[in-house]
């Protein structure tokens, strides 16, 4: 079971905009509210949905900057509902949300909408700016009203790896599905304010985590470390699984660049991964050429690249420096040709028959890729969570998966 061999991407990241009303210090994408660059086309819509269905995408993540500032959303959501295999998520800072919006959110073919949020009051605030915290929790029970699959991220740092735990508590009650924690990374406005966990750290959000998770089972619970404590079964959220098998997602820039994001973290590229423009072509067209081979780089090195744990190899203090000059397009520093072939865990996670019965239940719930060279790909759109399953898990599902192929 090889997964280093993709065929098409089942993630699309939408990067619409790089306005935003804040100006968090570790912003992947340096977005602000003093913004005046380009913003996704939203003539590109219909192109966009009707490509994502035909590949078989398994979601179109809408991001930014803040999308609820970019004059597509609305268009976006409502256009949405044409989509027969793919579905939207959300990614919003939810400060505002306007009744068009919410009114496009209702009929939409919105899977989830994920608010970031990173603790309770001043823990908030003090990465987003003062009132921010009430602002966001006013904004979360909004959104609620109109799609009840909410889960909330929350950025780790230094500053706050111990203090997530009263969130999570507060978000069971809120009637929140998931929390998802994500360790800040070098990468945008952080590549020059840098505050990331140390090795430590992330041992201990990851105890605490397994902790947690016992003590609030309504929330699903996860923590994005899985560079620094490799995934242990077949069973991962969708951003887990491409953010270890980066040749399955591709992501388009506010400026129509598509890029492919294998030797890249965050929004910070290492390599040109450039594989088109939707300014010059439309995306069905760049999707279905073939990609450039990049090599992927090995797990230690993205783990000192992206967290700068055990960055203390001249090549990756130079790359850390350098990756400016790639964005900018001038030419970096030659990077050598590394395999980054990272193992498929044995243990599908799940058991079998309960998967098999959660299909029957809910198979409206469920896309199947199962074209796939050896294994097939069964992503559920309310949890998120992509099952890689093996020829033995195919053969032994296939009755209950009957209805998801129909």
């Amino acid at each position: 079971m090889y997964l280093n061999h993709p065929t098409a991407p089942i993630r699309i990241n939408l990067d619409t905009t790089r306005r935003c009303q804040l100006s968090c210090w570790y912003c992947h994408s340096s977005s602000g509210p003093e913004y005046r660059g380009p913003e996704i086309d939203p003539a590109v819509i219909p192109d966009l949905l009707e490509t994502a269905d035909q590949l078989r995408t398994f979601e179109i993540t809408v991001t930014g900057g803040e999308p609820t500032m970019w004059p597509g959303l609305v268009p976006l959501l409502e256009q949405s509902a044409r989509l027969e295999f793919a579905s939207l998520l959300l990614i919003t800072n939810a400060m505002a949300t306007p009744p068009r919006v919410l009114r496009a959110m209702e009929s939409a073919n919105l899977s989830r909408i994920c608010v970031s949020l990173d603790g309770i009051g001043e823990v908030h605030d003090r990465n987003r700016g003062g009132g921010a915290y009430e602002r966001v929790l006013r904004g979360i029970r909004e959104l609620r009203k109109v799609n009840d699959n909410l889960a909330v991220i929350s950025v780790v740092d230094s500053t706050n790896h111990t203090r997530w735990p009263e969130l999570t508590r507060l978000l069971a009650e809120e009637g929140v599905a998931a929390h998802h924690l994500t360790p800040v990374c070098t990468a945008g406005h952080a590549l020059s304010n840098y505050r990331g966990l140390s090795a430590q750290q992330f041992a201990q959000v990851h105890a605490l985590v397994e902790q947690v998770v016992e003590e609030v089972p309504e929330v699903a619970l996860l923590f994005n470390d899985e560079l620094v404590h490799p995934l242990t079964s077949r069973t991962m959220g969708i951003h887990q699984f491409t953010e270890n098998w980066k040749g399955w997602h591709r992501i388009v820039r506010p400026d129509g660049d598509v890029r492919t994001q294998i030797r890249a973290w965050g929004r910070t590229w290492r390599t040109d991964e450039s594989i088109g423009n939707l300014n010059s072509a439309p995306l069905s067209h760049i999707l279905r050429a073939p990609a450039q081979q990049v090599s992927a780089f090995t797990r230690t090195e993205e783990v000192a690249r992206k967290f700068r744990i055990g960055a203390d190899a001249p090549l990756i203090l130079t790359d850390i420096h350098d990756v400016g000059a790639v964005e900018r397009g001038a030419r970096a520093a030659p990077v050598p040709d590394l395999a980054g072939d990272i193992p498929v865990p044995s243990a599908l996670g799940v058991d079998v028959d309960e998967l098999g019965h959660t299909v029957r239940r809910c198979p409206s719930r469920y896309r199947l890729r199962e074209d796939e060279d050896g294994f097939a790909l069964l992503f559920n759109t309310h949890s998120h969570q992509v099952h890689v399953l093996g020829d033995d898990d195919y053969c032994y599902l296939a009755p209950d998966l009957t209805e998801v192929l129909t």
